[in-house]
C-alpha cells in the first residue's frame, strides 16, 4: 500500500479543485464532502462545548433550543445540520429565534413525542456536525 504525507493539499488550477475517488469511478470535491464545523456538548442545559470546531458558543435560546454561532461564517445559508441528541430525540432547525444565518444555526429538540426539550439526562451528550461551503 502506498502512502502519501503531507502538510497541506491545494488544487493545481485553483486551491478548491482537489478531487478524490469515492467509490468504483465516482468523484467528488475534498473540500464539499469535509464538515466545516461541529461541536459536542453534555452540559444538557446551557450547553457549554466540551469540543468543537469553527464552533464560538452555544447561545441558550429556551429549552431545547441551541443555537450554534460559527468562529467563521458559511457564504449562504445553504448549511446542512445532522446530530444526536440521544434518548430519542431528534435534530432539526428552524426559522424563528435565529433560524440559519452565514454566522449561527438555531436547532430545536424534539422528543418522540414531539415536545420540545433540553437532553433529558446527565451524561447524555448532544452532537452536531455542519456542512456546507466557507465564506
Amino acid at each position: 500500500m502506498s502512502e502519501i504525507k503531507v502538510n497541506a493539499l491545494t488544487g493545481k488550477t485553483t486551491a478548491k479543485t482537489v478531487t478524490v475517488t469515492v467509490g468504483a469511478t465516482a468523484t467528488q470535491s475534498l473540500e464539499q464532502g469535509l464538515a466545516k464545523a461541529w461541536f459536542y456538548t453534555t452540559d444538557k442545559t446551557t450547553h457549554v462545548l466540551d469540543n468543537s470546531l469553527n464552533i464560538s458558543t452555544i447561545t441558550d435560546n429556551d429549552a431545547g433550543r441551541p443555537e450554534a454561532n460559527f468562529i467563521n461564517n458559511f457564504n449562504n445559508t445553504s448549511i446542512v445540520a445532522a446530530g444526536d441528541g440521544g434518548y430519542n430525540r431528534f435534530i432539526g432547525s428552524y426559522t424563528t429565534d435565529g433560524g440559519i444565518t452565514t454566522s449561527s444555526f438555531a436547532h430545536i429538540l424534539l422528543s418522540s413525542s414531539g415536545s420540545i426539550g433540553d437532553v433529558a439526562s446527565t451524561g447524555v451528550g448532544l452532537g452536531i456536525q455542519y456542512n456546507g461551503d466557507l465564506a
